[in-house]
């Protein structure tokens, strides 16, 4: 499947099935994460301090850009005719409504995180990290407060606050979370360097290390994805610059081995035709890991593009 690639260098790209260019890059400030509507318009934030958010057709034309009213927004989610924007330093998530050709329309509510943690230098406020919907709600984790703050989406738009789940123990910094079809959740943790797994109704379970192998400096895992029979999650860990993979069984996850991305620094990863494919930001690569078909454990990588600090690999239906 094509896919498209943001990256920190102002520019995000289309690429066939062989990762080959579709298009010239579009460019674009800081295009760190992407969505992909209903019609085939692309979403684009803009991580800068006033943050955008761009919308621009499949060729690369712009339709138009406002406001996120918030600071380095990091993440994209779009529902139907809504579109929804994690703003990273301002700790805030941002609704747009949207026209029928797909354009943003208009802001519709800026909901704003309150609070902190206890590790000082990263968790002073509030740090929205990603945005999740799941039928009428909203999930959105903030690495700043460790929590993920739980709102009902109305029909107009807005952002309904219905509760906020601490995360425990406190200092972990949840990045990204999926939800496995049974109604589990898992949580990447990224100051922890673990994995949290949770009911439906987010009451936590478990807590496992994101890596099998002992890192020798900082570990910071990103994105966490499952396998498309959702037998198995894959973690990226930035540090040991692996992906680790977890069997997921009734009593929780159980680790089962770790692997080279191929690269250093993986921001983002997705499951694609039988592969990860691996954003690795600090080494300019994205890379291949075929899934074993028996085992759904990645084999070795191979780099299937060079690319500028690219920070995100979104599938899209061309």
């Amino acid at each position: 499947m094509p896919v498209l690639i943001g990256s920190y260098a102002d520019q995000y790209s289309t690429y066939d099935d062989d990762f080959k260019p579709l298009a010239p890059p579009v460019h674009t400030p800081a295009p760190s994460f992407l969505a992909v509507g209903p019609s085939g318009v692309r979403y684009v934030v803009g991580e800068i301090e006033q943050g955008q958010v761009s919308a621009f057709t499949p060729t690369g034309e712009l339709i138009n850009t406002l406001p996120t009213a918030g600071g380095s927004p990091c993440h994209v989610a779009v529902a139907g005719d809504k579109l929804f924007v994690a703003n990273y330093a301002s700790g805030s998530v941002t609704a747009f409504a949207l026209r029928p050709d797909g354009g943003l329309d208009r802001q519709t509510d800026l909901a704003q995180h309150a609070g902190a943690s206890i590790v000082a230098d990263r968790q002073e406020g509030p740090h929205a990290h990603q945005v999740t919907v799941r039928g009428t709600m909203l999930h959105a984790v903030d690495l700043g407060m460790d929590a993920i703050v739980h709102s009902r989406i109305t029909p107009e738009g807005r952002l309904e606050h219905l509760r906020t789940t601490t995360v425990q123990p406190l200092g972990s910094g949840p990045r990204h979370l999926v939800f496995h079809p049974d109604g589990r959740v898992f949580v990447a943790n990224e100051l922890s360097s673990t994995v949290s797994t949770y009911t439906s109704g987010f009451e936590l379970l478990d807590v496992k290390p994101s890596c099998l192998v002992q890192p020798v400096g900082d570990n910071l895992p990103s994105e966490l994805a499952l396998s498309a029979d959702a037998r198995h999650l894959y973690v990226a860990n930035r540090g040991n610059d692996t992906i680790t993979t977890f069997a997921v069984e009734g009593g929780g996850l159980l680790p089962i081995d770790e692997v080279s991305t191929g690269g250093t620094w993986p921001r983002h990863f997705t499951v694609l035709d039988g592969a990860l494919c691996v954003a690795n930001e600090h080494s300019n690569t994205v890379a291949l890991l075929e899934l074993h078909r028996d085992s759904g454990v990645p084999q070795p990588a191979r780099v299937v593009i060079e690319h500028p600090s690219p920070t995100a690999v979104i599938p899209v239906a061309l």
